[in-house]
């Protein structure tokens, strides 16, 4: 028996290969989630601290960030069959001269520099499943519905990813661990590979001049798009930062665990519920209103006080942080060209591993200047943004809908 806000899902997961790429795709993205906690808890062993272990943590961000429209873009243009075997096996070299500069107990400028080459190896998974969703879904409630489940499992890679590392890293080994999230990725992206029937066929002959250049990095009307991205970053670098602050002045480390679970449950019910009630709205209507719901409620954590009033506020922000995720990706696949929607769908990525590292740096320093709780106006200035960004969205969109009707 289904229940009624499964219906969509169901619908979409039926048809042909569609279960099989997306779940291939859900492995072949679990290293982004792991790579950063599994270097961190490789570097641990060699006695450095926390510190050069941030620094490559941060690294993997960064070379994922940079890198990402890179892969993206060539996938776009050699197709995705093609591009997938240099970057799973550059990804599978990379993660093995981490580790062993780790273990051989090289200089730590060689541990950022390997861990910056895993994140720049590790090609955008959520980006070629979403290409091969357009490609295989005509209608526009059936593409939305399909970006709500993909948001879903985004956030399910960081639900399962860091902690079955951590956990596998305590049991056995940090290379372990590590090695786990790399080689599911690694399997994943094979799986990917083989399914050629669902990939994309790239365009070649729809190309035009214009084309070929600025728009084929950053397609027209995505640039805009973008600042309401940095802004969920920051929410994320906030509340994480927060909730390791938590979880030391109560005197367990599972409480950052439980917190961010409790983000992550309302992320993924968000998703869910706005990918089943969504799909009857254009896809500004959409934007406009997750755009107001992440702005009214991100202000509530100034008032959270105490971990359970963060626990409380927490869930109220995951729910209304993955429906902007579905709203913005809907509304990307309508100004994107079809040859230029695997880098189109990049950018997202990159915009938020920005935010994420703003957002952890700023709360970061406020939480050492004042107390646990003081990176938590990190979120105002996010919500202030996510404002801006949708209102100039709406009235740019709702002008040229205007001007062409």
């Amino acid at each position: 028996m289904q229940l009624p806000f499964t219906r969509p899902y169901a619908a979409i997961l039926v048809r042909d290969g569609a279960w099989r790429f997306s779940l291939a795709g859900w492995f072949a993205r679990l290293v982004r989630s792991t790579a950063g906690i599994g270097t961190i808890l490789l570097i641990a062993t060699q006695g450095q601290g926390y510190a050069v272990g941030g620094a490559a943590s941060g690294a993997v961000v960064i070379g994922s960030a940079l890198a990402g429209p890179f892969w993206s873009r060539a996938a776009d243009r050699s197709g995705q069959t093609r591009v997938l075997p240099f970057a799973l096996g550059a990804s599978a070299i990379s993660s093995a001269m981490l580790v062993l500069s780790i273990e051989f107990a090289l200089a730590p400028w060689t541990w950022i520099v390997t861990a910056f080459l895993v994140g720049a190896s590790a090609i955008d998974a959520g980006a070629l499943v979403r290409a091969r969703w357009v490609h295989l879904l005509s209608g526009p409630r059936e593409r939305h519905t399909a970006f709500a489940f993909e948001a879903v499992l985004d956030e399910f890679t960081f639900v399962i990813g860091p902690p079955l590392v951590t956990i596998i890293a305590a049991a056995a080994s940090p290379v372990a661990g590590f090695a786990v999230g790399v080689g599911a990725s690694l399997l994943g992206g094979l799986a990917l590979l083989i399914q050629r029937r669902t990939a994309p066929v790239p365009d070649r002959t729809g190309a035009t001049r214009a084309t070929r250049g600025v728009r084929s990095w950053l397609p027209a009307g995505v640039l805009g798009l973008l600042p309401g991205y940095v802004a969920v970053g920051l929410i994320f670098g906030s509340v994480d930062l927060t909730a390791v602050g938590v979880s030391r002045a109560v005197g367990s480390t599972a409480v950052a665990g439980i917190l961010l679970a409790i983000f992550a449950i309302g992320s993924v019910s968000g998703g869910f519920l706005f990918g089943a009630i969504g799909a009857a709205c254009t896809p500004l209507r959409r934007l406009t209103v997750a755009g107001a719901l992440f702005a009214i409620v991100m202000p509530w954590f100034a008032i959270a006080g105490s971990p359970i009033g963060f626990a409380i506020v927490s869930l109220c922000a995951g729910l209304a942080t993955t429906p902007i995720l579905i709203a913005s990706s809907s509304l990307i696949e309508t100004l994107a060209a079809r040859e230029h929607i695997t880098v189109a769908m990049s950018w997202p990525s990159v915009a938020m591993s920005v935010g994420v590292t703003i957002g952890a740096a700023l709360s970061g320093a406020a939480i050492d200047g004042a107390h646990i709780y003081g990176g938590l106006w990190v979120p105002l200035a996010a919500a202030a943004l996510m404002a801006g960004s949708t209102a100039l969205n709406v009235l740019v969109r709702g002008r040229g809908l205007a001007e062409s009707a």
